[in-house]
């Protein structure tokens, strides 16, 4: 029986295929096969970009580039069809009159509708062909990594397939959009999409709700306090496990979250990514420990990724309740307390799990303070070697 939600769209090209490029993972979950068959050739397309609960098909509250095709053992996520959504031309004109508002730092002085070409180098509610290629590449990385040392899938997107759209898709729906950008913008948007426009299709064990959209699930919600009514949505310590877990094997196979030209556009552990049932999703951030060998650039990457949890679970906990920082504000009290929590245990996960890159155990492993901190904020900065001894 046909969604009521959706409606099949022909597809260009298929980019990548989980059958032909790591049968590992199809092997892992046989049951997938049939159901991406007829996704090589077609891809249904949600009528709307607005949240919906249907049947067969889901989509959240601030999703906008991705719905969900539910089944029994988890969902299908089809993420980048939105360019032929019925309503795009209204939820352009929304994006264009939103200014994204930066915590500490006021609102943008540019709308959504340019913060994403200008500040993140992406179409705004398209996927560009190379984003879709990084993002199956990365997940099946990871992912062909964990099945192989740990015997499981873990709680990351399984990639099946990246496709590109027709060229008259991307043309009809570029012509809509340019006339809202400036001129700067709408030659990063050309350019970014000059390998076209496409949609990458992932399993997720559930509908993956992020940790950024918490204020609106859990509005008018029943219970006394965020907590309470965090908990009846789904389980606290379950998704801090999961995150801490996820952390640690990641940092054992090799990977790193996310690459320095990731901050700021898109990092797996942001609160936007982080699922609250612990997984994550949006890989295309992770990269490979032997990639990074300059000690700064090493550190910063490590370092983002620890702020990142901290952050994404300080939100997760508090919700946007102030912090409890009395008159000391950089760090708040609130984060000191969530990393002297998050790293000792973090560093136990790795190390209990056979241990990582030894730069990563270095940075992990408890030292002491003294000898061990001008050097590493040394290279933090990139100033060389601090000189160390007392006043004589």
């Amino acid at each position: 029986m046909a969604d009521p939600d959706t409606t099949p769209h022909p597809v260009g090209a298929v980019l990548w295929d989980v059958a032909a490029a790591a049968p590992d993972l199809l092997a892992a979950m046989p049951a997938l096969a049939n159901a991406i068959a007829p996704l090589r050739a077609a891809v249904p397309v949600a009528h709307s970009i607005s949240p919906f609960d249907g049947v067969g098909a889901v989509r959240p509250y601030r999703h906008l580039r991705a719905f969900y095709l539910r089944r029994p053992d988890g969902v299908i996520a089809v993420k980048g069809s939105e360019i032929m959504a019925g309503d795009v031309d209204t939820h352009l004109r929304m994006l264009g009159s939103y200014r994204i508002e930066f915590p500490g730092r006021g609102r943008s002085l540019f709308s959504a509708l340019e913060h994403f070409p200008l500040n993140e180098q992406k179409v705004p509610l398209a996927l560009p062909v190379e984003e879709a290629l990084e993002d199956v590449h990365a997940a099946a990385a990871v992912q062909q990594a964990h099945l192989a040392r740990f015997g499981t899938l873990a709680r990351v997107p399984l990639p099946l397939l990246a496709l590109r759209w027709p060229d008259a898709v991307m043309d009809a729906y570029l012509r809509r959009l340019s006339p809202l950008l400036s001129g700067r913008a709408r030659r990063t948007v050309e350019r970014v999409a000059a390998d076209g426009l496409g949609c990458v299709i992932y399993h997720y064990p559930a509908v993956p709700l992020r940790v950024a959209h918490l204020p609106e699930l859990l509005a008018g919600r029943p219970g006394n306090g965020w907590q309470a009514r965090l908990s009846g949505l789904t389980g606290v310590e379950a998704a801090l496990e999961g995150w801490l877990d996820l952390l640690a094997r990641l940092l054992v196979l090799g990977f790193l979250p996310g690459s320095v030209e990731s901050i700021g556009v898109g990092h797996c552990l942001e609160m936007k990514n982080a699922v609250i049932d612990g997984g994550l999703v949006d890989m295309g951030s992770i990269c490979r420990v032997e990639t990074v060998a300059e000690d700064r650039i090493f550190l910063e990457t490590l370092m983002v990724a620890l702020a990142d949890l901290a952050k994404t679970c300080r939100q997760f906990l508090l919700g946007d309740s102030p912090d409890v920082e009395a008159e000391y504000r950089n760090p708040s009290l609130v984060m000191v307390l969530l990393l002297h929590r998050l790293l000792p245990d973090l560093a136990a996960r790795v190390e209990g799990l056979g241990g990582a890159d030894p730069r990563i155990l270095a940075v992990l492993r408890a030292r002491p303070a003294a000898p061990a901190l001008p050097g590493e904020l040394a290279r933090l900065a990139g100033l060389g070697t601090l000189a160390t001894g007392g006043h004589r």
